[in-house]
């Protein structure tokens, strides 16, 4: 997942026109006059109320098949943007102005640790879409029905998606690094969790069985 540009202008520079000039009314305009840069902008917003240990199930579900539609379109090589019920949907004049003056203050602050640094491969098409298959794997995850029984099931995508969604936003070859170590993270994590599950009912499943036939 990367942005094309010509030149590359800290996107708190375009945050801070866009807050000047107004006229954006929805977050694909947002998407759309940022050069696609700020998909991933709109990517870590979306994905903030889930870096609590406790999953939102239901919210999570949406916001991550959304996400997996972003990085099919990102594959795909195709303009960025977020999927029409949550991109197209209009925004009061003034909400809108206060998300992009809180954002250009997070983006800036994120600029001071992101930087563009080692970027030449990033922009490879084989990069490209590497990025959004890592990407919509997390989201996929994030995605996925899984009981609130599991911890941190919501916020270790998320954090995840953020880091990805951090290091293109401001093509920095190396935190993307970072950004891959937390993805294996949370697939290792996924993993032990599926495996101690199964387990548990491989061991215990004559007594699970007499429960519920106990119901019937």
């Amino acid at each position: 997942m990367t942005a094309a540009h010509a030149v590359h202008e800290p996107l708190s520079c375009s945050l801070a026109r866009l807050a000047s000039e107004g006229g954006i009314r929805t977050l694909n305009d947002l998407v759309v006059k940022t050069g696609g840069r700020g998909i991933f902008l709109a990517t870590i917003l979306l994905c903030l109320p889930f870096i609590t240990p406790i999953p939102l199930p239901g919210l999570s579900n949406i916001v991550g098949l959304a996400l997996m539609v972003v990085a099919v379109r990102q594959f795909q090589g195709s303009p960025a943007r977020l999927p029409a019920f949550l991109g197209a949907r209009p925004w009061p004049a003034e909400r809108m102005q206060q998300v992009l003056k809180a954002s250009l203050k997070f983006v800036s602050w994120l600029e001071k640790l992101i930087r563009p640094r080692r970027t030449q491969w990033l922009t490879a098409s084989w990069a490209t879409r590497w990025n959004a298959f890592v990407f919509g794997v997390m989201a996929l995850l994030l995605a996925l029905p899984i009981p609130p029984i599991m911890p941190f099931s919501n916020a270790f995508p998320a954090y995840a998606i953020i880091l990805l969604s951090a290091a293109l936003m401001e093509e920095d070859g190396a935190t993307i690094w970072i950004a891959y170590g937390a993805c294996v993270g949370t697939l290792v994590y996924f993993g032990l969790f599926i495996g101690v599950i199964i387990k548990f009912l491989i061991r215990f499943e004559e007594r699970i069985l007499d429960f519920f036939r106990g119901l019937l």
